[in-house]
Parts: structure tokens; sequence; C-alpha cells
């Protein structure tokens, strides 16, 4: 979805504008400086460059090229010696080898839901456990959700002016909608097709067509995923204020550490 247009990535920054979780990792993070920071699906930098401020060394990862390109001219604006500090690839973290030896590694913004199966988001778990030294940590963030996929995902089966949809600094408008094709409720998976009309300023249009499918975590699979993985979880929280994670928590917050050989 992310390389649909270029004005994508800028409709994603209009949208998602939070700084909460950050403020939750620098607290998790304390008083230690100079960390060595990977976050896969850095998007246009939202997370990564905050940190990159504090002094930390960053490395993102995000496999849509317009994302890269919106998070590269961002922290070209940034003073040089921040933006010796970040470092920017392109890849598939399902297809493409990861980098290693990271004091922190980031699974933020419920970012596990561009995964289509269950089978994926372990593989990307599995990852970044190896992409960390041992008594390094993992923060996986997402919206919390148990039992059988919940039924907003499916009814309404249509749904108007849903992400990509608004308009552009230079007059490109986008509007989107998305339709139910399948779901399994009881495996948590679903499938749409996503319809994008772009409105360029000469009064062209362009119509894009693309299908996804979604599996939406539950805190039970990322529990099992990261013990799987020989990874203590040493705190779950059910919000960015840092609440302990409870069956009606809004969201499912997971800090664990790699042990020591």
């Amino acid at each position: 979805m992310y390389d649909l247009d270029a004005h994508v990535a800028e409709l994603y920054d209009q949208l998602i504008t939070t700084t909460e979780d950050i403020a939750l990792i620098r607290r998790l993070i304390g008083p230690r400086k100079g960390l060595r920071i990977l976050e896969p699906f850095c998007g246009t930098g939202r997370v990564l460059i905050p940190l990159a401020l504090d002094g930390h060394t960053v490395v993102g990862l995000d496999r849509a090229q317009g994302m890269l390109s919106r998070a590269k001219a961002e922290v070209e604006a940034l003073p040089p010696e921040v933006q010796e500090r970040i470092t920017l690839f392109q890849r598939d973290v399902l297809r493409e080898p990861w980098p290693a030896d990271f004091d922190l590694v980031i699974l933020g913004g419920n970012c596990l839901y561009e995964l289509a199966t269950p089978e994926e988001q372990a593989q990307v778990i599995a990852s970044a456990a190896n992409a960390l030294r041992p008594g390094g940590h993992l923060f996986v963030d997402n919206d919390h959700m148990e039992g059988e996929l919940d039924r907003s995902w499916y009814d309404p089966p249509v749904c108007e002016r849903v992400f990509p949809t608004g308009e552009c600094a230079d007059g490109t408008r986008l509007e989107s909608r998305w339709r139910v094709i399948w779901y399994d409720a009881p495996r948590r998976l679903i499938r749409f097709l996503r319809q994008t009309r772009i409105s360029l300023p000469d009064g062209s249009v362009v119509e894009r067509e693309y299908i996804q499918q979604k599996h939406p975590v539950s805190a039970i699979e990322v529990t099992d995923w990261l013990t799987g993985q020989g990874l203590t979880i040493e705190h779950v929280l059910g919000d960015y204020e840092g609440h302990p994670y409870t069956d009606s928590a809004p969201r499912a917050i997971f800090w664990a550490r790699k042990r020591d050989p």
C-alpha cells in the first residue's frame, strides 16, 4: 500500500502524529545513552528520528520506497551530527537479512498488522530476537484483541474513506475504500479488496486496486513467540501511560529481554 503513490507517505504523516509511544519507549530505555537501536517498518521516521535526537544510533528498515524517501528528506534537515547516527535501508524483512548486534529492536505502531499471517509475524519476532545483543530488549506494540476476529473488522463489509484518503500539499487528492472479500474469524484472518482513486492537480485521475490480507495479533500469540525465542518478558503494558496489561486494555505492549549466554 505504501508504494501505491508517493503521496501516501505524506498522508500517513498527516494521520499518524502520536508521540505517546515514543515517550513510553524513552521511559523504558531510562537513563541509558548511546544505544544501538533497530526499527524495522520504520516508515517516515516518526519513532526513529526522535531517538536519534536523544543521542542513540538508529537503523531503519522499510520495504516501501515512498516512505523511506520521505524519511530521508526529514533526516537531511537534521544537524549533521544527528544525521551521522541514522542509517536507512530499503529491505523486505521477510526475505532479506537483518543487521545485528542491537541493544533495542522496536516493532511499534501495529507494524505486525502489515504482515498477512501469524507465520510471517512469528518469523519477524524470530528475526528481531536474532538481531539483539545478549541483554538487549525488544519492544512490541499492538492493538489489543483476543479471541475471534472482532466483528467490526468485517461488518460492514464495505468501508469508504479509509487510509489513504486525503489531500496533499500539491493538491493531489486520494480517496480509498475497501471491501471484505474473505475472512476466517476463528483464525483471525481477513482479506480486503482495496481501491484508491488518485486525482492529480492537472485533472487526470489514476485508479489503483490491490488485495491485502491481515492477521490482528493477540497477546497470547506474542507471548508464545517471545518465549519461544528465549526472551524474558519483563513488562506487559496496556497503554502508553504504562499501566499494566489487563483483559480490557486498549493495547498489548511487550518489553522483553534477550537472555545472556
